[in-house]
């Protein structure tokens, strides 16, 4: 078994809520839900998915669970590919700042990283698309770091790394349209 594995199930069941498992293991609980419309897997986000009883007030407002703009992994995860990939590298505080991450997420220092160079650089990556699982990073880290194209189907290099400025924008202000649209 890959050595990342333990860390793909253990993120995973933190990252995604399996709502018919939940409801199965609380029945005293009574949960209802509604049914996603469209290609309903039954899996939800757990970060950050509100639970019934946890607003009072303006419900778009007032959750319990607050919405997050940075999360301090993610700026330990930044540092540690900021130091990995610095014209002189140091990867000593990289694995520091990557293996602070781990820590949190196994509880203990046998899951440490210990290489360094480009093989550090991909487990940095890979650690973000664990740690950072379904908040909105994960198209623009593959954009940034050149994988994009070969991960994301149907993306076109040298086009879908920028988005279309929508047209009446650049027909009222005279913007250049970016390349491809």
């Amino acid at each position: 078994m890959p050595a990342h594995l333990p860390l793909v199930i253990k993120e995973r069941n933190v990252t995604v809520l399996d709502i018919e498992a939940y409801k199965s293991a609380n029945p005293s609980l009574n949960i209802t839900y509604l049914v996603a419309p469209y290609k309903n897997t039954g899996l939800y986000n757990q970060k950050y998915l509100p639970r019934k009883g946890e607003t009072s007030g303006q419900v778009e407002l007032n959750y319990l669970n607050n919405f997050r703009s940075i999360r301090y992994a993610d700026v330990l995860l930044m540092a540690a590919e900021a130091n990995n990939r610095a014209t002189a590298a140091n990867d000593n505080k990289a694995q520091d700042y990557l293996n602070r991450v781990r820590r949190r997420a196994f509880g203990d220092q046998a899951h440490d990283i210990t290489t360094t160079g480009a093989a550090l650089k991909q487990a940095i990556w890979d650690e973000r698309r664990l740690e950072l699982a379904m908040e909105g990073d994960r198209f623009f880290d593959l954009v940034r770091t050149g994988q994009a194209a070969s991960k994301i189907t149907g993306f076109v290099a040298n086009k879908n790394e920028l988005f279309p400025i929508p047209q009446q924008e650049v027909d009222i202000s005279g913007l250049t349209q970016n390349p491809g649209y």
